[in-house]
């Protein structure tokens, strides 16, 4: 239930805020006055676009916030979108805070102050409220939302029949889809199987094994053929450190004294010297591990120069190994890593096409299956329709009856589709002749928008009872109304509000005079600017808004009599009427 709207900066609307009840709340004013514009403030709460162009001018956002009181259903769906943290002690306590701010840059939803998408509010919206205009009630003629209005009315046996042959068709429609992609040809089965073939034998005769491969090969073709600038370095190398000369060395560098013998002569004098000065030990000790690691580098060098040597054969083998893998990564990489993963996929696709005849068996055989439970589901949930429709065509008639359309046939017809859909194989239309001597015609053909008006107000009065939004707007429901039939809609709209929370916009001071809560809104100009004001009426304010309503004078002596006689006649058909 809607408890408290707050606009600030939105469209002519400065700042207000609405407070609305239980029961029927009605909003009252001149045409042009507003009271559209807090009903679009709703809708845009709750989702529905809105740009920069409902800014109220000369601001930079406009901000909209609603108080709702929730139930179990919004908690626990709160609760599963982790927007409330845990459940309520007391349920009936419970507030529900949404808010959007609109920028020039965009806008920006929060539920009790968490920022959510447009996505989530649309899934919020229905569970709060239910909208309805004249130009809605069109809703009425297609054929889905009169067969969702036709289960609307079901038990809950019939609502899991409802799931699970959705369940069925969407569990059908994926076997479709992969049924679709695995049926070819055989002459394309082939033509892939061959072509898949011919790409794994052209890998597994790559043989490859490491992904770094190609890296490795690089690394020994370098040393391989550059054995004479390694081994000239690592000789040099090597006699520097140990002393002495060779050929090569002598010829390169004229070494002579090695860097091993000379931190041996280095250490034989610190030797005499530290026995001198313990502050030497530090420089000996330096010295000693160097030692160390210089002859292990000699010993390093050693093994290196001996194991260097030129093999022609081993470099034209690691260039045809090199050229093979650049063609298979140039056809299957572009890495090698890649090219081994193209190895499994291919034997993938092979077992696939050589199993396809098989697969495609299975699936059409698990397909003919569901189809089998499909249609045993669609046949039970037709026959319950059936029922269902002839107790709703009854009750619409007898609220038609009320609603001023005495005369008024009223039939649910049946068609049946040659495919079975999530909702079954039903097509309902709902049937109606306004008039004595008029056929049964598809709503579609025959009614004019008071009747469709009258007609949803007879199908939400119909449905209150059932697990609905726990508000309804009305908005200009009894346009193009008079008389009686207004009086008619006031009842059912008093007797709506009775099992949920009612909001109308209403131009008829018989309906107003019904409100439990009756709020005025007024369009005030101010120097050069428009702001949209909102009060709630009681007293002697109401009694001259209703004179308003009915004459277009609140002082006139008559109006004010026929307004008065308005309340009290409210006020003796109902004890516990709540007008403010």
């Amino acid at each position: 239930m809607l408890q408290n709207l707050r606009i600030k900066n939105f469209a002519l609307i400065e700042d207000l805020e609405m407070t609305c009840t239980a029961g029927l709340n009605v909003l009252t004013g001149e045409t042009g006055a507003g009271k559209s514009i807090l009903i679009d403030a709703l809708n845009i709460l709750l989702g529905e676009k809105a740009g920069a162009g409902f800014i109220r001018f000369g601001c930079e956002k406009a901000i909209i916030e609603g108080i709702f009181q929730i139930k179990s259903v919004v908690i626990n769906w709160l609760k599963t979108n982790e927007l409330i943290d845990e459940e309520p002690i007391e349920e009936a306590a419970t507030e529900l805070i949404v808010s959007r701010e609109i920028a020039k840059a965009g806008s920006r939803f929060r539920i009790n102050g968490v920022l959510v998408n447009q996505a989530t509010m649309a899934e919020l919206k229905p569970m709060l409220i239910h909208m309805h205009a004249q130009h809605e009630a069109r809703t009425l003629l297609g054929a889905l939302s009169q067969l969702n209005i036709l289960d609307a009315l079901a038990s809950g046996k019939h609502q899991e029949m409802l799931a699970e042959i959705k369940a069925l068709h969407l569990e059908k429609t994926t076997l479709q889809k992969e049924l679709e992609q695995m049926q070819m040809s055989e002459e394309e089965r082939v033509r892939r199987l061959d072509f898949a073939h011919f790409h794994l034998e052209e890998l597994r005769t790559a043989n490859l094994k490491e992904a770094d491969e190609d890296e490795q090969l690089a690394k020994r073709q370098a040393v391989l053929t550059n054995v004479s600038q390694l081994d000239l370095a690592s000789t040099n190398a090597y006699y520097a450190l140990i002393g002495g000369s060779s050929e090569t060395a002598e010829e390169s560098s004229g070494i002579n004294t090695g860097a091993i013998d000379a931190i041996h002569c280095a250490l034989a004098n610190l030797d005499k010297a530290s026995k001198l000065d313990s502050n030497l030990d530090t420089v000996t000790e330096a010295l000693n591990n160097a030692l160390g690691l210089l002859e292990d580098a000699q010993t390093a060098l050693r093994h290196y120069k001996d194991n260097l040597e030129s093999d022609p054969e081993a470099i034209q083998e690691i260039e045809a190994r090199i050229a093979q893998l650049a063609t298979i990564k140039r056809k299957y990489g572009p890495t090698l890593g890649q090219a081994i993963e193209r190895t499994s996929l291919l034997e993938n696709e092979i077992e696939q096409l050589e199993n396809a005849q098989q697969e495609t068996n299975k699936i059409q055989n698990k397909i003919e299956t569901i189809s089998v439970q499909q249609n045993k589901k669609a046949m039970q949930i037709r026959e319950e329709r059936k029922k269902l429709a002839q107790d709703l065509a009854v009750k619409v008639k007898t609220e038609l009856s009320a609603l001023g359309m005495e005369r008024c046939q009223f039939e649910i017809a049946f068609e049946k589709n040659t495919d079975i859909g999530p909702y079954g194989f039903d097509r309902v239309e709902f049937m109606i002749s306004p008039n004595p001597g008029q056929a049964l015609l598809p709503l579609a053909k025959i009614a004019s928008g008071g009747e469709l008006s009258r007609i949803m107000l007879a199908l939400k009065s119909i449905v209150a009872g059932l697990d609905d939004p726990p508000t309804i707007v009305f908005d200009e429901i009894d346009a193009g109304l008079s008389g009686r039939i207004v009086q008619a809609v006031r009842d059912k709209l008093v007797n709506l509000s009775q099992v949920r929370q009612v909001l109308c916009i209403t131009h008829q001071p018989i309906i107003a005079a019904a409100a439990n809560n009756h709020l005025f809104i007024e369009k005030q100009h101010q120097d050069q600017s428009t702001n949209v004001t909102i009060c709630a009426l009681s007293g002697q304010d109401r009694v001259k808004a209703l004179a308003a309503m009915a004459s277009g004078r609140e002082n006139e002596a008559v109006a004010l009599d026929f307004a008065q006689a308005l309340l009290n006649q409210q006020y003796s058909s109902d004890p516990d009427y709540r007008a403010s």
